[in-house]
């Protein structure tokens, strides 16, 4: 436990109503960003229901309440705010007190359904994208630092990579955590499903149907369009009766950009698939995850699809990728260009780019970037300026 010895409130409301669960690795987390923890199915037959109120739940809650700054938000939040960035939480508006008894059940549920995903996108990692696996059973774990097995294949790793979708969905586990859903779903406000790529799930389209929801819950499908066109068009076809739906589609950048950032994914087949969404009338917004890597031409793809709607979060893992883990001139241009954006973005952007970055993160990111474009096919890092390239003494 770490004593508080600031005056900064370590109160968040997320972890009093949002619940992710992953189907996969059998484990759930009190927020999208912190620390996933296993699921105790013994405790659970014995609590049936009680998924969202296990006991480290209970705990972490009350080390809120009493403002202790418990260790599941290390990751994400408490550093990020400790170098003066905006986390997670204050960009959720998880600091305003909505709870204060310790036993709840979620208004937001993420559902992650698995891994399979063709796309490796920069940011990403093993335990959200099978293609990530593949990258490190192929080519070996990526030399950085302070990565905690981010960058290298475990045993668990293994196992999953092994898994058919049916395999797993056929376990007793699987079905139970399904079943927990089922029972929470009276105070559900919102569903969102995410991967991996939850449009390669083969099960996708017959689960929601399943999950008896409420009328005016709404379903938000967090995609990178990392599917076939047919493929795309053959699920939007069975989506579209779904109530209250809203894709909400992961990218940042256009063109060469896109395709550096989103690898494996092609732009004008990603054109066309919004295309597709507009033709059958489906809502959709952007959700833009902005690192060191991805903030570069952010602007243009906001101005692009300037009609949709977007939500910016931040990058903090690996910290190595945080956003201001860049040069100062690379800042300075950056600060100018965002002043267009709306204020609601620029203000977080601006915000997060204050932070000094540190040596290590420096080399880190270096290094990473050299590993990411050798292990891939027609990528060139001169997309980037040559300024950020210097400053990370980059030798193609």
């Amino acid at each position: 436990m770490i004593v508080v010895n600031d005056q900064r409130s370590y109160y968040c409301s997320m972890k009093f109503r949002y619940l992710k669960i992953d189907l996969e690795s059998k484990t759930t987390y009190t927020c999208h960003a912190a620390k996933p923890h296993d699921v105790d199915f013994e405790w659970l037959a014995k609590n049936t229901g009680q998924l969202f109120n296990t006991p480290i739940n209970i705990v972490e809650r009350n080390m809120m309440l009493d403002n202790q700054r418990n260790s599941s938000c290390e990751q994400n939040c408490w550093t990020a705010e400790d170098a003066g960035a905006v986390s997670p939480r204050m960009y959720q508006g998880g600091i305003e007190k909505t709870h204060f008894e310790t036993v709840t059940q979620p208004e937001i549920i993420d559902l992650t359904v698995g891994s399979n995903c063709n796309l490796t996108c920069s940011y990403c990692c093993k335990e959200y994208s099978s293609a990530w696996r593949r990258d490190l059973a192929d080519n070996g774990p990526y030399n950085v630092t302070d990565s905690k097995n981010r960058f290298e294949l475990t045993n668990k790793d293994r196992i999953l990579a092994k898994l058919s979708q049916g395999e797993l969905k056929s376990t007793a586990h699987y079905q139970t955590l399904l079943n927990q859903i089922k029972l929470s779903t009276g105070t559900l406000k919102k569903l969102t499903v995410t991967g991996g790529e939850p449009f390669l799930d083969n099960h996708l389209t017959n689960i929601l149907p399943t999950l008896s929801l409420n009328n005016d819950t709404v379903v938000e499908i967090y995609t990178g369009l990392g599917v076939r066109l047919q493929r795309f068009e053959k699920i939007l076809d069975k989506l579209k009766s779904i109530r209250n739906l809203e894709i909400k589609i992961s990218a940042e950048g256009i063109k060469a950009f896109h395709e550096f950032n989103r690898y494996g994914s092609i732009w004008s087949e990603f054109e066309s698939k919004i295309q597709l969404l507009d033709q059958y009338k489906i809502k959709y917004k952007f959700h833009s995850t902005l690192s060191n890597l991805t903030v570069f031409g952010f602007v243009e793809f906001y101005n692009y699809f300037k009609q949709s709607g977007h939500t910016v979060t931040f990058a903090y893992q690996p910290d190595m990728m945080a956003i201001h883990v860049l040069d100062q001139t690379s800042k300075q241009i950056i600060n100018e260009q965002i002043q267009v954006l709306p204020d609601d973005i620029q203000r977080p952007i601006r915000q997060s780019l204050s932070a000094s970055p540190t040596e290590t993160q420096r080399q880190n990111i270096k290094i990473f970037l050299k590993e990411f474009v050798s292990r891939r096919k027609n990528l060139d890092v001169h997309i980037y300026p040559t300024h950020f390239l210097d400053w990370m003494n980059y030798v193609v």
